[in-house]
């Protein structure tokens, strides 16, 4: 009984759901044919829902759009992570994406063995490398904790 009222009650959720939702995908009707103009000759007959050479042109502004804002900052981005990632050497020392601080000490093709710690060693792939560590960082990373970083 208690099944068959919860399948009832979803049910009756379901078909609110399409009643709020069915008149967003209804078809619109046809428009009636307007009158003719004064001098005899019919109004230009437009299908309904086409879009004219504006709608092309805007799509194609919107792609040129898109390209420049995402696609070819991210091309560059990853450029620069595989020129960064392929000038790695054995003594670098590097932040990967996690956030973990190491100097690396063995390159195995894909795989880096990276200490993070004297005689603590850990192995990741090339991609997780976020970065090479550079002066800033190293001074960043003995700072105390507790101290703000405004005073040394």
């Amino acid at each position: 009984m208690q099944a068959a009222l919860r399948q009832e009650t979803t049910l009756d959720r379901i078909y609110d759901l399409f009643a709020t939702v069915q008149p967003f995908f209804a078809q619109s009707e046809i428009a009636p044919p307007a009158a003719p103009t004064p001098g005899g000759a019919p109004p230009a007959a437009r299908a309904p829902g086409c879009g004219g050479p504006e709608q092309l042109i805007f799509m194609v502004l919107m792609l040129v759009v898109f390209y420049f804002l995402l696609i070819r900052p991210q091309q560059k981005r990853m450029k620069q992570h595989k020129t960064m990632v392929e000038a790695l050497k054995r003594g670098d020392s590097i932040i990967t994406s996690s956030g973990i601080y190491g100097r690396i000490s063995s390159i195995e093709g894909n795989v880096l063995t990276v200490e993070i710690a004297k005689g603590t060693n850990i192995r990741i792939l090339k991609s997780y490398v976020g970065g090479v560590a550079n002066e800033q960082t190293e001074k960043d990373l003995t700072q105390n904790p507790q101290q703000p970083q405004g005073t040394n």
